[in-house]
């Protein structure tokens, strides 16, 4: 065989071996699953609960009036400051006034009264005593001692009932004054009118029992916005936690906020404060209201405004992150092997399910992430901690650095432990 006979067969039996190296090398990366990878970082973690609601000040009132009236005068309008005791409205006063002067001619009237009865038990006081003198000398009868002991009587119970009538007559004066005083209705506090419901020449149909409410006088010196925050969050938050306020109409506005009250009870979705939640809304979500005080509140903030706040329940500095997607649930056998999602036993507990065979797949459930190494991605129990925006604190199980499995969500559902996998490039211009 000559020697160009031999260089020909090598090169055939060296390009026959790199085509088999070739197709075996192109089938074997088509059998592998394609997924994103990322490393796992150090870095802060600060993990938030987020809800809305609307921005009202702390302590506000609603003037009312007590009683019923047309209202003849205004004297603030919206937006007025108005001081403590400072006159807001004026109601028609025109029967109080002329009750008021009814009462006073009445009492004058029961004044006179009484003094014709002490007269009266004046002038009996003095026959009496003349009747007992001559009853004791025996001049008179036993009968007309017992008349002017009587009559005494009489009229000094007639004194007695008179005073009362003045009593009694003093208190309608009373309270007739008191109408009349009602007719100016005063600012119970230092604030600003926020909200005006009435106007001149409207009637007020107010009681005591059953007020109308004129107007709102609000103290703008302290805000604060009540959310609602969804059953599930409610047990991060804390009083004294900082919130972060946005306010949906000063987009280029945030202040900075304090939880100050947490509801005690779960409202229906959907339903207000005051509505009592009922007995059979087990499958209804709930909320629970939570208010956040504003610190130092802008001027341009007003009542009524919605508002979203971001309560910062948690934060640790520079600890190991991974991705929230990166992290999956996988069930472990008895020997601590990770069965891959529908094979073994969870399949047969899904297939039959019952009470033990439920209660031992959920025991045996982990938290873990899978780990990159020589083309394959390892299941990794671990430990999580802080939850934030897009990423979980990791306490245990993997360390800085490492690479791990950060998508897609799809692949992760379905991927088998210790599967050959293939790494997706980046897209261009990202790292």
């Amino acid at each position: 065989m000559s020697k160009k006979t031999r260089i020909i067969i090598v090169v055939a039996v060296v390009l026959t071996l790199g085509a088999v190296v070739a197709i075996n090398a192109t089938r074997d990366l088509r059998n592998r699953i394609a997924v994103k990878t990322q490393k796992v970082e150090r870095r802060d973690v600060l993990s938030t609960v987020t809800a809305s609601g609307e921005i009202k000040p702390k302590r506000y009132v609603n003037v009312s009036s007590d009683i019923p009236g047309r209202i003849v005068k205004l004297f603030v309008r919206e937006g007025d400051p108005v001081k403590e005791g400072q006159a807001l409205c004026r109601i028609d006063a025109t029967r109080y006034e002329a009750s008021m002067r009814g009462a006073e001619a009445a009492l004058q009237v029961t004044r006179a009264d009484l003094q014709r009865a002490l007269a009266d038990l004046q002038v009996a006081q003095s026959a009496f005593d003349r009747t007992k003198k001559m009853h004791v000398e025996q001049l008179v009868s036993d009968q007309a001692f017992d008349q002017a002991e009587a009559d005494l009587k009489m009229r000094q119970a007639a004194v007695d009932a008179q005073r009362r009538r003045i009593a009694q007559t003093e208190a309608a004066g009373e309270s007739d004054r008191d109408n009349l005083t009602k007719t100016t209705v005063a600012s119970p506090m230092n604030g600003v009118v926020t909200l005006l419901q009435k106007e001149e020449g409207e009637t007020v149909a107010g009681t005591q029992f059953s007020p109308t409410v004129i107007m709102t006088v609000a103290d703008l010196s302290v805000m604060e916005v009540e959310i609602m925050v969804d059953e599930t969050d409610i047990r991060d938050l804390k009083l004294g936690q900082s919130a972060s306020v946005r306010v949906d109409a000063l987009p280029d506005l945030k202040v900075k906020g304090e939880v100050t009250e947490i509801g005690a009870s779960a409202i229906v979705r959907g339903s207000t404060a005051g509505q009592q939640t009922p007995t059979n809304s087990g499958n209804q979500a709930k909320d629970f209201k939570v208010t956040v005080t504003i610190k130092d509140p802008p001027v341009q903030l007003r009542p009524g405004l919605n508002a979203t706040a971001d309560i910062q329940t948690a934060k640790k500095s520079m600890v190991v992150v991974v991705p929230i997607q990166a992290v999956v649930v996988r069930e472990l056998a008895k020997d601590g092997k990770v069965i891959d999602p529908g094979v073994g036993s969870a399949a047969a507990a899904e297939a039959a399910p019952t009470p033990d065979s439920a209660n031992k797949a959920r025991d045996t459930e982990r938290e873990g992430v899978f780990v990159v190494g020589n083309g394959h991605a390892k299941f990794r129990p671990v430990k999580t901690g802080v939850l934030g925006e897009s990423v979980i604190e990791v306490i245990e199980g993997v360390k800085e650095g490492d690479e791990i499995v950060s998508g897609s969500y799809k692949t992760l559902r379905t991927l088998a432990n210790d599967a050959r996998i293939k790494i997706e490039a980046p897209p261009k211009g990202k790292s």
